[in-house]
């Protein structure tokens, strides 16, 4: 079976590319996403050091003496092939503007699509939707020409984040889309992006949904061809194991906590997490809390810190690519995600993969639809509890390594690299076949 993973936010497509040749799926990857937390250099290089959130990605793999394997498909370059300065401009501008002209199907089919859409979302459809939408498959196809042909190629496209409104827009069939948080809020954006994701989402062969909260979303818009599987994480690669990182960054024995995710209060509630460090620190308890430099609310955390007299207990570190963050979470005593919406997404499961317990707000509703079993997360919501969680696990080695080891085993059972491909190779016969049948049906109901 040949699959074409179309986008790569998070590095999942890459992943999901990746496991899946372990079993023989012939899987490539078109990897176009530029920030750095988003290329598989980040994934798999051995880089050291800072980086620009938008760097050349062939040198910094060179650097590290890393190159992408064949299956991802290099760009094409859009100069090379243009006859004369401003052609590529020109072309999208007719795209944009002409190509709803000349594609009155087109239109008809996607006013008659949105029709039951009307009553979810904020707006209509607009006519310069489709226009907005031409123009990003154009600029995607400067990079990869003729997406139509190209996905052609694949028994399946499997598209990522707003990807599935190229896959829509370019005719492939079938496609699945997969979210990994996009289904919460995007398709209920009054934008063109927002009505053609939604499009998308009910017009694909299955929607995978990697975020068990995000299911509220996926009946809103009436989709009832989805399924949940966890997001890709290897737990032979992320595992217990020797580290080096507490020698690296001159850390003693002192109980190590490890936060790595973004400094987005609004999503994350990392204030919640600095004050409940503060509360628990004020019973004298020697520990080092490591966070991350990224995210739009750095300042805000460094300053709140600050304010609660911890500063001195905080250790901030650049983003660590993922063979680095391995190392940081084999050295954790605790690991702490987010504080907010109570389900996670790649910090719990990669930690709970090295045997590290962890503390984040979880909602356990959420989850029994999608696991048999739930996780043992520490639950914690608010400052007190998360200092009475802290408290509770720094007071006892054999109490962090039970939970520890109790995480391991049920990522193994639930979360596994081969669970996760065995139930996407399983999503893909089923739509390939009902494609080969005739019977395409879309993910959402009329």
């Amino acid at each position: 079976m040949r699959v074409l993973h179309v986008g790569n936010v998070a590095n999942n497509g890459y992943l999901n590319a990746k496991l899946q040749r372990r079993v023989g799926i012939e899987a490539d990857a078109i990897c176009d996403e530029r920030h750095i937390l988003s290329l598989p250099e980040w994934e798999d290089a051995d880089l050291r050091g800072s980086f620009e959130p938008y760097p050349d990605a062939g040198a910094i793999g060179r650097a590290a003496g890393w190159e992408r394997p064949a299956w991802v498909l290099e760009e094409d370059d859009p100069v090379r092939r243009r006859r004369f300065r401003g052609q590529h401009f020109l072309e999208g501008l007719l795209r944009a503007h002409v190509g709803p002209l000349l594609r009155p199907r087109a239109r008809s089919r996607l006013r008659r699509e949105y029709g039951p859409l009307r009553r979810a979302l904020p707006g209509d459809l607009r006519y310069r939707d489709l226009g907005r939408g031409l123009l990003d498959l154009h600029r995607f196809s400067l990079h990869w020409p003729d997406p139509p042909a190209l996905f052609a190629r694949y028994d399946v496209v499997q598209a990522y984040a707003t990807h599935p409104i190229l896959a829509y827009l370019a005719g492939a069939r079938p496609y699945v889309a997969f979210e990994h948080g996009t289904l919460r809020e995007l398709p209920f954006e009054d934008t063109y992006r927002g009505r053609l994701l939604s499009l998308a989402y009910r017009a694909a062969a299955k929607v995978v949904i990697t975020n068990p909260d995000v299911r509220a979303a996926a009946e809103r818009l009436a989709l009832t061809d989805y399924v949940f599987i966890p997001h890709p994480v290897d737990e032979t690669k992320y595992a217990p194991g020797p580290t080096p990182f507490r020698a690296e960054h001159g850390l003693g024995q002192e109980l190590l906590l490890l936060s790595p995710s973004s400094q987005t209060w609004s999503i994350k509630a990392n204030d919640v997490l600095l004050r409940g460090f503060a509360s628990f620190l004020a019973g004298e308890a020697p520990a080092t809390l490591v966070l991350t430099e990224w995210g739009p609310d750095v300042e805000r955390s460094r300053g709140l810190a600050g304010k609660l007299g911890v500063a001195e207990h905080v250790r901030w570190l650049p983003p660590l690519p993922k063979p680095r963050l391995i190392e940081a979470y084999r050295a954790a005593d605790v690991v702490l995600d987010q504080f907010l919406l109570g389900t996670f997404g790649a910090v719990a499961p990669e930690a709970m993969a090295c045997a590290r317990p962890v503390v984040m707000a979880f909602e356990p509703e959420l989850h029994r639809w999608c696991f048999p079993e739930l996780p043992p997360i520490v639950a914690a919501r608010e400052p007190g509890e998360v200092a009475d969680a802290l408290a509770r696990l720094a007071a006892s080695r054999d109490e962090r390594g039970r939970v520890g080891g109790d995480s391991r085993r049920w990522i193994e059972r639930h979360h596994g690299w081969r669970l996760v491909v065995d139930r996407q190779r399983a999503v893909y016969e089923e739509v390939v076949e009902r494609a080969r049948a005739g019977r395409g049906a879309p993910a959402g109901r009329g």
